[in-house]
C-alpha cells in the first residue's frame, strides 16, 4: 500500500455552504457535513466530514503529476483521513495545520479501481472572520501549480440584524375652543364730590330767600 504524506494546513474561517468543481477534474466533493451547520460565534469548535470521490481519467483514478491540496479558515485545524481503495480502508496519519497537499501519485491507481479520500477536519472559529473565507477548500493542481479544479465550503455570514420597525406616533385630534370674551359692565359715572352737598345748600338759600319776601 502506497504510503500517506501527512497533511498540512493553514488557518482560516468557517460559514454558509458552497461547492464549486470543474468538470475537467480528476475529483468530485460527493458529501460534506458541518457541525454544528450553521453561523456559529468565535471560539466555537467545528467538525468538517467531506468525502472525496475520484474517477478514471485516462487510465488512472488521479492523474500521478497533480497534487490535492486542502485548506481550511478554521483555527487551530486538526485533519484525519482515511482512504478508501475497494471497499478497504487505510487510516492516514493525524496532521495539524493550515493547509496540506496530498501528491497525485498516493491517489493514482488503475482506473479499474474504486477510490475515495474521507477527511474529518475539526478546528475552532476564528474571532476574525470576513465574508468570503472558507471553512474548507479543495484544489487540483497541475505539475506547475496551476489550479484545474476546486471545491470550497464557505463560512456562512452572520444573520442580519432583524429590522425593528418605528412606530408612526399616533396623532391626538385636537378640539379648537374658542373663547368667548365676557363683556364689561359699564361703571356708573359717580357724582363729581361734593356736587349732592353743593345742591342742597342751593336749594337751602332759595328757601331762605323766599321766606324772606
Amino acid at each position: 500500500m502506497k504510503q500517506f504524506h501527512g497533511l498540512r494546513v493553514f488557518p482560516a474561517v468557517f460559514l454558509l455552504l458552497a461547492l464549486i468543481a470543474s468538470p475537467v477534474s480528476a475529483f468530485t466533493v460527493s458529501s460534506t457535513d458541518i457541525s454544528p451547520p450553521g453561523y456559529q460565534a468565535a471560539g466555537t469548535s467545528m467538525t468538517v466530514n467531506a468525502v472525496i470521490d475520484f474517477f478514471s481519467r485516462a487510465n488512472e483514478t488521479f492523474p500521478a503529476a497533480n497534487g490535492l491540496h486542502l485548506s481550511t479558515g478554521l483555527g487551530d485545524p486538526r485533519w484525519a483521513g482515511v482512504l478508501v481503495l475497494n471497499g478497504v480502508e487505510t487510516r492516514l496519519p493525524p496532521a495539524t495545520g493550515g493547509s496540506s497537499e496530498v501528491p497525485g501519485y498516493y491517489l493514482s491507481y488503475p482506473r479499474t479501481e474504486t477510490m475515495q479520500l474521507k477527511v474529518t477536519l475539526t478546528g475552532t472559529i476564528p474571532a476574525d472572520t470576513s465574508p468570503g473565507q472558507d471553512i474548507l477548500k479543495i484544489q487540483e493542481t497541475d505539475p506547475d501549480n496551476t489550479v484545474v479544479s476546486t471545491a470550497h465550503l464557505e463560512m456562512p455570514a452572520a444573520p442580519p440584524a432583524p429590522v425593528t420597525p418605528q412606530s408612526t406616533p399616533t396623532k391626538i385630534p385636537t378640539t379648537r375652543r374658542i373663547f368667548t370674551p365676557i363683556p364689561t359692565a359699564t361703571p356708573t359715572q359717580a357724582s363729581p364730590v361734593g356736587m349732592e352737598a353743593g345742591i342742597i345748600a342751593a336749594l337751602g338759600a332759595g328757601l331762605a330767600c323766599l321766606k324772606r319776601k
